[in-house]
């Protein structure tokens, strides 16, 4: 136990959530202390298994695992430090390798994370407590602890899913790698399966919008470029964390179920936050029903459908992610809040105005919706038209943008509807009900009710009819308007002195925009005089050609020393940023051949760099530049709702 106190200390510091865990754990569990031949034993009820502490010939301790039908040592019982070095070696470390830890042990090739190298981030997956509690135990563990890229996964308390989906970046620029405690694989083998499942079905997940990001991100960023006069006067949506705590809220969808109940919203009416995405913004309307809240968050110029023609609408508040197409913005009349799901381009904005919280989404503008309400602190939350599915062969509702018919030659999967039958999904409905079904999991202090009344079943919900909602839940009044305009009032930032540091701002992005311009531009010359040598003379040494990449890549630095231009780049090139780390691989061997290819990687990627600077300059110049080139925003163009409804 000589290390325990030494290494919570350090966990109280810097990851309380865990010191709080192992100390609950601390406080239960059974230690006895043997022996020279055997230090301690600790006794994990929960999972019915001996953890034994035991000296290793060359000093530390090794650990051995005792189960009802197998008993195994996890570390070596000669030197567990050498061993560990001996993996660390095999392993290989990278600064940008982000890696999957699963066992700890005793967390002796833990600690050679740090004396090898840094790395982007290290999640370790311990589904054993007292294997855990072990290791913060019997060994000093302080150098690893104070590492600032680390994040526990201890126990099975914890949702695998979410978790990875938030802490591992997908880009194509980060490698992501498995590091495994092999005796833990082979002892726990279903439990460390059922984790790689998680694990696979979170990164398959991910993966889909990644590469759907990319495809995008010119989209994204553009948006946030023409909507940067909306983001800087209005408020974010942080600022109305926790306003409704307690309040219900109903999240309205625009599933087939939605005709059904349509009429008993009207009902809710300052009885509850009601909330809708905008493919139901119609269908509403068309019954009379302003919601108080309309949540927006696709870039694509087809949500505007959604949204175009509908009028008298400004006492409704549109919460609105940075990259939503601008049309929609342009046009809404009452108040605008701001969220991000930390898109291309949303770096620049939050440099400027600060940290916006990243609002979850696992696809679909629903699941952006229900997470908000969760953050404004609603309770219970009230899911309304949250099929998922193709109920009686339908799309949507009644009224619907975008209202059809389901397509009889595409793929369709069976699920329990929330009637115990089975209904019609497709892969894309079917990835967004495993998001529900993971997110509600994990917030078991909020009461989640699907009174959709029709759909696939969520799990971690309770099915209810709406009407019999509204009678249980919604029995106070409640003036969500004037709860939203009032926190607005308060939060929303000066209209002339945000717009004149946009101003400010844009004006020295411009600037900086070609500055990067003009030096992308020398390194193109640069690289065709370096490709013209290499072509012209076969004999050039190893020196001359290294020499010849120094000169090409000296450009590099400065294009570093100015910040603002990889906002307007990242995502976009990833799959071009990829292409020089595979020239290096392939051809290590042929110095030569190994150079042209990294010459053709420095040309291509910076012809797309410059074209993406020269875009976005043109862009901002298009929007920002007045007839006499300066930089102004015509405030009369700008929404400026300062709280009161127009009628």
């Amino acid at each position: 136990m000589e290390y325990y106190q030494s290494n919570m200390e350090i966990l109280k510091r810097k990851y309380k959530y865990l010191y709080d865990l192992i100390e609950e754990y601390h406080n239960r569990v059974s230690v006895e202390i043997l022996n020279n031949n055997i230090i301690a034993r600790i006794r994990d009820e929960d999972n019915n298994i001996d953890i034994y502490i035991e000296p290793a010939r060359k000093g530390h301790y090794t650990l051995r695992v005792k189960t009802e039908n197998n008993d195994i040592y996890f570390h070596s019982k000669y030197d567990p430090v050498r061993e560990a070095e001996n993996i660390a070696r095999d392993f290989g470390f990278n600064p940008k390798k982000q890696i999957i830890v699963l066992g700890s042990g005793l967390g002796y090739y833990l600690n050679q994370f740090d004396k090898r190298s840094k790395y982007d981030r290290i999640i370790i997956i311990e589904p054993f407590l007292s294997v855990f509690y072990a290791a913060i135990c019997f060994n000093n563990l302080a150098d690893f602890l104070e590492n600032d890229n680390l994040f526990f996964i201890i126990g099975r308390n914890d949702n695998i899913f979410e978790i990875i989906q938030s802490r591992i970046s997908l880009s194509l620029d980060k490698e992501l790698d498995f590091l495994e405690h092999t005796p833990s694989i082979k002892l726990f083998n279903d439990e460390y399966r059922e984790i790689y499942r998680e694990i696979k079905e979170s990164i398959n997940f991910q993966a889909v919008g990644i590469y759907s990001d990319i495809k995008t991100a010119r989209r994204w960023r553009d948006n946030i470029i023409r909507n940067l006069p909306y983001i800087f006067t209005g408020p974010k949506a942080d600022d109305f964390f926790a306003l409704f705590a307690g309040i219900p809220a109903i999240c309205v969808s625009a599933g087939p179920s939605l005709d059904k109940n349509i009429e008993e919203i009207k009902k809710a009416k300052d009885k509850a936050l009601i909330l809708c995405v905008g493919t139901a913004l119609k269908v509403l309307k068309k019954h009379d029903i302003e919601p108080d809240i309309v949540v927006s968050m696709d870039g694509n110029p087809a949500n505007y459908r959604h949204f175009e023609g509908i009028n008298g609408l400004s006492g409704t508040f549109l919460l609105t992610e940075l990259g939503n197409y601008f049309k929609i913005n342009r046009d809404w009349a009452g108040g605008q809040i701001f969220f991000t799901m930390k898109r291309n381009f949303s770096g620049w904005v939050e440099r400027i105005k600060g940290n916006y919280t990243s609002i979850y989404t696992g696809g679909t503008v629903a699941h952006s919706m229900v997470d908000l309400a969760y953050r404004f602190g609603a309770d219970p939350i009230v899911l309304v038209g949250q099929d998922l599915s193709f109920a009686e062969g339908r799309t949507h509702a009644s009224g619907a943008a975008c209202e059809g018919e389901i397509d009889k030659n595409r793929e369709y999967i069976e699920v329990e509807d929330v009637n115990g039958r089975t209904v019609l999904t497709d892969k894309v409905f079917l990835s967004m009900l495993t998001f529900f079904n993971n997110y509600f999991a994990r917030r078991r202090d909020r009461r989640f009710i699907d009174a959709s009344e029709g759909g696939a079943r969520i799990k971690h919900t309770e099915i209810m009819k709406l009407k019999d909602v509204i009678n249980n839940y919604c029995n106070k009044k409640v003036k969500a308007r004037d709860i939203l305009r009032e926190r607005y009032v308060q939060k929303k930032p000066d209209f002339d002195t945000s717009l004149k540091i946009l101003e400010k701002e844009i004006a020295n992005t411009i600037k900086e925009l070609e500055k990067g311009i003009n030096i992308t531009g020398e390194q193109l010359e640069t690289i065709e005089q370096a490709e013209k040598e290499i072509k012209n003379n076969k004999n050039l040494s190893v020196e001359e050609l290294l020499k010849l990449e120094k000169r090409v890549s000296s450009h590099e630095n400065i294009l570093k020393g100015i910040k603002s231009l990889d906002y307007f780049v990242e995502r976009i090139l990833l799959a071009e940023a990829m292409k020089l780390n595979e020239s290096k691989s392939k051809y290590y061997l042929d110095q030569r051949k190994s150079l042209e290819e990294r010459m053709k990687y420095y040309k291509t990627y910076r012809i797309k760099f410059l074209s993406e600077l020269e875009k976005c300059l043109s862009l901002l110049e298009k929007i920002y530049l007045n007839e006499n080139n300066e930089i102004e925003i015509d405030r009369k163009r700008v929404n400026h709702y300062a709280g009161e409804e127009q009628r």
